[in-house]
């Protein structure tokens, strides 16, 4: 590999005017040289000032009719000329040695993507700060690395879509992502270049930070999807789901049963259940605010626990009891909807 390899960086869109301002200067003041690298926006028929934008960043702006993620990233990778291949997202800003930082990893031919943590920045909502630390919490990611801060490289089964980098000779032999997938393209993508026999890396200097999503409506929005999506992917290949994701879809039915049971049964035990459920909301609004030093940011800790459990199940379920349709449209181009 060259010293510094030609990288395109591919980023699907759609109504970011508000927010991709700060990702596009992220990206013109990458520590890598300005004619090894190029910023392509797929944008998929924004109806705001996102085109202009992008044309005044002096990124490559590429218009897309579908709406999907998948799409953006299809059609991105189309015209993409890089030897190494970077995803990310509108909501991001990119640390200034993100890709610079990646390519020591991929002198070893095993590895095939690598991609680092999504911080929550600094400037962000008590809400935002909520959800980050939350998802940084083991216990509520499910074995993903999504939103985890680790402390070292770490060899993983998915690394995040909104920080994924990849060699070229890896992704193309997946190219294009199957455009049926609802919200979980990247795991997918991931699965795909490790059946190949590469290893994903997840490499702590390679990060970037990341907006969460600024309210309890659109968060729940996020969490429903991916529990859609986990069940549509786990459809497709049985070894893409796990029984963590199927016992929290399943979550809401099993605590209505569980519930109604025990006050019928055993009322008192019921009364135990609510207060140990209560403990460990209290529990994770003490941690919350330990960590953030924010007594706003940590109150609302638990309601966000609350939304990640009923949205994902409330997702999975809703997948289960009435599958999205083959065809159906299904998300915005941008996974900042």
């Amino acid at each position: 590999m060259n010293e510094y390899p030609f990288v395109s960086i591919v980023i699907p869109v759609r109504n970011v005017a508000g927010i991709i301002g700060q990702c596009l200067a992220s990206l013109n003041n990458l520590n890598y040289p300005k004619d090894r690298y190029e910023v392509i926006i797929a944008d998929s028929e924004s109806t705001d000032q996102t085109p202009t934008l992008v044309r005044q960043a002096g990124a490559i702006y590429l218009s897309t009719a579908k709406r999907s993620v998948c799409a953006g990233r299809n059609e991105g990778f189309k015209i993409a000329r890089g030897e190494i291949i970077a995803f990310s997202d509108a909501d991001c800003v990119m640390d200034k040695d993100w890709i610079k930082n990646s390519l020591k990893y991929f002198k070893d031919p095993t590895v095939g993507g690598v991609g680092g943590p999504n911080l929550t920045p600094e400037d962000e909502t008590d809400f935002g700060q909520a959800v980050g630390f939350v998802i940084d919490r083991a216990i509520f990611s499910a074995g993903s690395i999504y939103g985890r801060v680790l402390p070292r490289v770490k060899e993983v089964v998915s690394i995040p879509g909104c920080n994924m980098i990849f060699k070229r000779e890896a992704l193309q032999k997946v190219m294009p992502l199957d455009e049926t997938i609802y919200g979980g393209e990247d795991f997918a993508t991931n699965q795909q270049v490790r059946a190949l026999g590469y290893r994903l890396l997840y490499t702590p200097d390679t990060f970037v930070w990341h907006y969460r999503r600024p309210t309890p409506k659109r968060f729940f929005k996020q969490m429903f999807r991916y529990g859609v999506s986990r069940l549509i992917i786990g459809k497709k290949n049985r070894h893409w789901i796990n029984f963590v994701h199927i016992a929290a879809g399943l979550g809401i039915p099993l605590l209505v049963v569980v519930s109604v049971a025990l006050i019928l049964i055993k009322p008192l035990w019921f009364l135990f259940l609510v207060a140990l459920g209560l403990l460990f909301l209290a529990f994770y609004f003490f941690l919350a605010w330990l960590k953030l030093r924010s007594a706003k940011a940590a109150v609302l800790a638990p309601y966000v626990i609350i939304i990640l459990f009923l949205s994902w199940s409330l997702g999975f379920m809703k997948e289960l009891i009435d599958p999205i349709k083959e065809g159906e449209e299904k998300t915005s181009a941008s996974p900042t909807a």
